[in-house]
């Protein structure tokens, strides 16, 4: 800016001088003239006195002509009598010449012309004399160029002088214009926080702007705080947020993205993918393609993909501006549980009707037999006693399905307290023996007085399941342990068989609901497949440990720990 004012100031600056020059010349130009014409006047006065009162005759005048003068003789009637420049007898008439007719009528003329016989501008003056005639004399008139040639080496002189001046001049003028703008850029350009500059000294012409611009300032950086205010709150939420949140541009190249973002994708943790596009960051297709469709239609969408082992719901969103799409807003959820709890909804209820109608179907069917006559009557007994059977079973069932309800619903009350686990111990002990004597299975219980805090129905609902699981699957003549052990600051609870075993491959999966390892071992032996999941349920309710130990056709030990509970 400096360097165009300073440029305009002295293009300015020359273009008056240049002018002025001009001026100064025209104005010398037409004095030169008037003079010419004056000092010719006088000449040709001096001439006329000459002949009139001193006799003098024309040759003899014209001989001692010294002042380069053309002198010229007319009749009234315009004839040329002499002429001391070239042959009177050979020119026309210069009665229609403008100075010849002003000397009749006024007694004297002149006139600037062109000269056809001089062949140039020439100066004329005419005055007519007392004998009858008209004097005039003449002298030629200097061109401009040969005019100008006496005056142009000062004008070009006084132009350079001026054109020094005005450069130094004009760079001065444009400082002391822009000193204040300038203090006021820095002012501006100051950081928020920073100190304040001094009170900017200005000439009065510039404090409406500064005093608008500094009122403009302050505005500007108090919206610029609250921007950078909400943009870290914004940054803070969404690095904060499990969700992913990515910004692209209608060529899906990436604005922004959360570190959720990166990692839903798998990404590179160093965030190398701004300005790159959205393929380098997940290359499935459908998503690809339909951030194209939503890009076409400027619409939004949505879809679900599978990526590394992982379910995310997208949604797309366009960003429109004036009507004109200029990106698209993705919001990335992961529902890898919601899809595992859905599917474990559904084989749930797979296997809820399943289990349901085996007893169902075999209540219904033997009913039918008795109900038709087609039982003896020695079997009737037989029979009701497996319908009997068949609906404890069914009962079994449905007990655990409401008991597996009430521990996954948070939304129940289950008030914890401090419990002893040994005689909790005891009364399982007690409960079981007919069930394992009956197998001629032996049963052991080691225990002391330890504390935890707990439901006593849920912990009393665990030990009875791992107790009850291991008589259930160890043959007769096998044995059953229960231990309850002091390992401070943790309780341990361990039911230990010499039972069938579980094989490595389902190990992992013991504790899923209805899961069974051989359908053909778990035949007879009243297993609602819900005990283990009931257990492991219990387990994380109390925030409390499982582990396995299984050895096939050796046995398993199933060791659950809890912290203590202490007093005080």
């Amino acid at each position: 800016m400096k360097s165009k004012i300073h440029r305009n100031v002295f293009l300015l600056s020359m273009a008056i001088t240049i002018l002025v020059a001009l001026f100064i010349s025209l104005v010398f130009y037409r004095f030169e003239t008037r003079s010419k014409m004056d000092s010719l006047k006088e000449k040709g006065q001096l001439l006329s006195k000459l002949i009139t009162s001193e006799g003098i005759e024309l040759e003899e005048l014209s001989n001692r002509n010294q002042l380069a003068l053309r002198i010229t003789l007319l009749s009234l009637e315009g004839k040329v009598l002499y002429d001391n420049r070239a042959d009177a007898s050979k020119m026309e008439n210069h009665r229609d010449r403008p100075e010849f007719q002003a000397a009749l009528e006024k007694g004297e003329g002149e006139s600037i012309r062109y000269s056809y016989t001089l062949g140039q501008d020439t100066y004329y003056y005419a005055l007519k004399l007392e004998d009858n005639m008209v004097l005039r004399v003449s002298l030629e008139r200097e061109n401009i160029f040969s005019l100008f040639s006496k005056i142009i080496p000062a004008i070009i002189l006084v132009i350079i002088i001026i054109s020094i001046l005005s450069f130094y001049s004009s760079s001065l003028l444009a400082q002391h214009i822009l000193r204040p703008i300038d203090l006021l850029t820095k002012k501006l350009q100051r950081k928020i926080g920073e100190e304040e500059y001094e009170q900017l000294i200005v000439y009065e012409e510039l404090s409406p702007l500064i005093r608008t611009l500094e009122s403009q300032n302050r505005l500007i950086k108090e919206s610029n705080r609250e921007l950078e205010e909400k943009a870290q709150l914004l940054d803070v939420i969404s690095s904060s947020m499990g969700e992913g949140i990515i910004l692209l541009d209608d060529n899906k190249r990436i604005l922004s993205i959360n570190k959720s973002g990166i990692r839903l994708f798998n990404g590179s943790r160093d965030n190398i993918y701004s300005g790159k596009n959205f393929i380098h960051l997940c290359r499935n297709m459908d998503l690809n393609q339909t951030l194209d469709k939503s890009i076409k239609e400027k619409a939004s969408k949505e879809l679900i993909i599978q990526h590394n082992n992982r379910y995310l719901d997208i949604y797309i969103n366009p960003v429109i501006s004036n009507g004109f799409l200029t990106g698209l807003l993705l919001l990335v959820v992961d529902t890898t549980e919601k899809h595992k709890l859905d599917l474990m909804r559904r084989e749930f209820s797979a296997n809820v009707s399943h289990e349901l109608k085996t007893p169902l179907t075999s209540i219904n069917g033997y009913a039918e037999m008795i109900e038709r006559g087609m039982v003896k009557g020695e079997d009737i007994v037989k029979f009701a006693s497996i319908i009997r059977k068949e609906g404890q079973r069914l009962l079994n069932l449905i007990d655990d399905i409401i008991k597996l309800s009430k521990i996954e619903d948070e939304s129940a009350d289950k008030e914890l307290e401090p419990i002893n686990l040994h005689p909790i111990g005891e009364e399982v002990i007690n409960n079981l023996r007919i069930l394992a004597d009956d197998k001629d299975i032996k049963l052991e219980y080691w225990g002391s007085n330890i504390y935890i805090m707990g439901n006593r129905g849920m912990i009393t609902d665990l030990i009875y399941n791992l107790v009850e699981n291991s008589i259930k699957y160890t043959n007769p003549g096998g044995l059953v342990q229960l231990k309850i052990v002091d390992r401070s600051p943790q309780a341990i609870i361990s039911v230990k068989d010499t039972g069938v075993g579980i094989p490595p491959e389902h190990q992992d999966r013991i504790f899923e609901r209805f899961y069974t390892v051989d359908e053909s071992r778990s035949r007879g032996r009243d297993s609602t497949g819900l005990g283990l999941s009931i257990v492991k349920h219990i387990v994380e309710y109390h925030r409390g440990k499982i582990s396995l130990n299984s050895q096939v056709g050796e046995g398993t030990e199933i060791s659950v720990s809890f912290r203590q509970w202490t007093m005080g």
